[in-house]
């Protein structure tokens, strides 16, 4: 799989752009930094690939990716890719785009009932192609990027095509194709906000008494500093176990000094962090309770009745049960009273 382009002048997304225009359909993927190496999330390049060319986008290198957002909203190219949900998020959170007329191999593998959805296993079972690992968990921000991984990175697209075509087969053959065409439909209304992480979402913080919490939030927001500042991941700065045993029991200067298992730049800044505990010590903060929905003993029935419903319904046709209803559909029926929020194809199997 030597032969692609490898993209990082203006000149050359432009021509390439050009070609992708005169295209049907493109396969897309993404290799990103997702706070594995360094501080954040950014995408490093983009993989393209049509029924006979092969492109990579160097998005670090190029000052306008104007042509590639183009394309990929595009709505006459139909754009392949295996899972939108974490490229469609990171998408919108760098560039601002999402893509449009999108097909998903994933979702398609889904209702051709596979339980291994990798794109790994999917290339191996379907297409007898052997998907190498040897990268998944490369530094894809270093510069140069050697031949051998611009050749590993080409062959996540380069064959996805081709999955797409045996699958679509299937899915007509089954009488599914519309199904899945609905849902496609639908994923693109979807919002693909990023969720960033904040220190609630740490497993163990809603234990700590409110003064814990304070310095646990304060040390929180010291640890993203840090790690911005030395552009490595948080985890390099200080694991979360044991942020959670700094907020219970602060470390004084002398400690932070010659804290093992932490990132240099905490030794280095002991006296602003023993500062910044010792502020956060005074104050105290209370973990917010989540929001519950309470259901009536009849509405919880009717969640009992569509539950066994879309169980039915899934063993019926060989896939699973959440992609004919999902816990929110199945509350919002019970709600509602009615199947109008639900897409024609989940209508009508129900029914």
């Amino acid at each position: 799989m030597e032969n692609f382009k490898y993209i990082t002048k203006s000149e050359e997304l432009g021509k390439a752009a050009k070609e992708w225009s005169g295209e049907k359909e493109l396969a897309i993927d993404l290799e990103c930094e997702n706070n594995l190496h360094h501080y954040g999330l950014k995408i490093a390049l983009v993989q393209i690939s049509s029924r006979s060319h092969h492109w990579i986008v160097d998005t670090l290198v190029l000052k306008d990716l104007k042509p590639l957002i183009r394309t990929l909203e595009d709505k006459n190219i139909v754009k392949v890719f295996h899972d939108v949900g974490f490229d469609f998020r990171i998408l919108k959170r760098e560039l601002d785009c999402i893509p449009k007329n999108i097909f998903d191999t994933q979702i398609a593998a889904l209702f051709c009932g596979r339980e291994e959805i990798g794109l790994g296993n999917l290339y191996e079972k379907e297409l007898g192609l052997h998907q190498e690992k040897k990268f998944q968990t490369a530094d894809w921000l270093k510069r140069p990027l050697s031949k051998e991984m611009l050749i590993y990175a080409t062959k996540d697209t380069a064959h996805l095509l081709q999955l797409k075509d045996k699958l679509v087969q299937e899915l007509k053959e089954n009488k599914r194709l519309e199904w899945i065409e609905e849902e496609l439909k639908e994923l693109e209304k979807k919002d693909y906000s990023y969720p960033e992480t904040t220190y609630l979402d740490i497993s163990g913080a809603k234990l700590l008494s409110g003064t814990e919490l304070s310095v646990f939030h304060a040390l929180f927001d010291e640890r993203e500093r840090i790690a911005h500042k030395v552009d490595r991941p948080v985890f390099f700065i200080f694991n979360n176990k044991l942020l959670l045993d700094f907020a219970k029991s602060p470390p004084i200067v002398e400690e932070w000094k010659r804290m093992p298992r932490v990132h240099p730049q905490v030794h280095y800044e002991a006296e602003k962090l023993f500062k910044v505990t010792e502020q956060a010590k005074k104050l105290s903060e209370t973990y917010p309770k989540p929001e519950r929905k309470f259901f009536s003993q009849k509405q919880k029935e009717e969640l009992q009745k569509w539950e066994e419903i879309r169980k039915k319904a899934a063993e019926k046709v060989g896939i699973k049960s959440h992609l004919i209803l999902d816990k929110e559909e199945m509350i919002k029926i019970v709600l509602d009273g009615d199947l109008n929020g639900l897409s024609g194809w989940k209508k009508e199997l129900l029914r």
